[in-house]
């Protein structure tokens, strides 16, 4: 059976104008500066799986999750859930139905959460705001039953988020975020402000709960252990582009694109299998003057002219898509 395709974006570009004042450059005359964050990502999430985003920092994986969650505009492209245009706003209602059906667990709990006020009512905004409990008695039992189903106690309601570790932080964070019975949650490295012991436990706790609710989850991480835990499928973006999109196991067996290879190479080897590994060289360039062509060029030991100057398509090669001239001309064996 064809599982639904609940999140579909489309050509998503975002570019910020990081521009000097206008008199500032009217006296250094300097023109006008603009920052490509997100270059024409498109990714389908089917219903119930988790599909992840990695790369460095400054590869402009929080940037999409922000504009998937409508935080902010997209410069171009679409962005529909459930067959609804987040950004149609003709349809008002529509809009409004659907806005309660996403959610967003932010990587920093000890900055998410409001200090001054209790969790119950950190907990019970989403369902006062969608009128999803009529009365008092009702929202506050609503409020008592997902600090159960998140490990904490109902009587935690009481209290402030400052009387709480930063693990309780985040389960805080994860009943809100449940708060207005969604489908689809974007979670933002919700585990890298966690200590290393409590980090397992919050997985654990996502993964359980997006089996008993049929959750959707686009997650954001550069910890590739974590997602590798995590993911059904799994984008690999570099300088705002995706250049690889794989299902979890092919991706972390046989990885294709020269990046997707250097982030592998990069995990530790606990097990000390004694493989050759190569450790990622240079950093991600300036995004307000990138590399012309493949972006990855400066970086990449199979590069020739034409990834100088020409930007690659995505293809499709042995279960994934890639986007290399390497791959595409055979220059870079691929396969095992």
């Amino acid at each position: 059976m064809t599982k639904h395709t609940l999140v579909k974006i489309k050509a998503l570009t975002k570019i910020f104008d990081v521009s000097k004042p206008f008199l500032n450059r009217l006296i250094e005359r300097e023109k006008k500066q603009f920052l490509r964050a997100v270059d024409d990502v498109s990714i389908n999430i089917v219903e119930g799986e988790t599909f992840a985003l990695v790369g460095e920092s400054g590869s402009g994986k929080s940037t999409v999750a922000k504009m998937v969650v409508g935080l902010l505009e997209p410069s171009k492209g679409e962005i529909l859930i459930d067959g609804i245009d987040l950004n149609d706003k003709n349809k008002p209602d529509e809009l409004y139905k659907i806005r309660s059906q996403i959610q967003m667990i932010f990587q920093d709990p000890f900055a998410s959460l409001n200090p001054r006020w209790r969790v119950e009512k950190i907990i019970a905004e989403p369902i006062v705001s969608y009128k999803l409990e009529k009365t008092t008695k009702a929202i506050s039992a609503r409020v008592g039953e997902l600090l159960s189903l998140v490990g904490l106690d109902p009587s935690d309601g009481r209290k402030f988020p400052h009387e709480f570790s930063g693990g309780q932080r985040q389960r805080i964070c994860i009943a809100r975020a449940l708060a207005s019975k969604p489908k689809f949650i974007v979670c933002d490295e919700p585990t890298s402000a966690l200590d290393v012991s409590v980090q397992a436990q919050i997985l654990n706790l996502m993964s359980d709960l997006q089996d008993e609710f049929g959750l959707t989850f686009l997650f954001i991480s550069h910890d590739l252990s974590v997602v590798r835990h995590m993911a059904n499928r799994i984008g690999v973006l570099y300088l705002g582009r995706l250049v690889e999109v794989s299902n979890s196991k092919l991706l972390f067996d046989n990885p294709k694109h020269p990046y997707t290879r250097m982030l592998l190479d990069a995990i530790p080897d606990l097990e000390m299998s004694g493989k050759a590994r190569n450790a990622i060289e240079g950093e991600i360039p300036n995004p307000i003057n990138p590399p012309s062509g493949c972006t990855f060029h400066p970086r990449c030991p199979f590069a020739n002219k034409r990834c100088y100057s020409e930007i690659p398509m995505p293809i499709k090669r042995n279960g994934a898509i890639v986007t290399c001239h390497g791959i595409e001309e055979g220059r870079i064996d691929y396969l095992k």
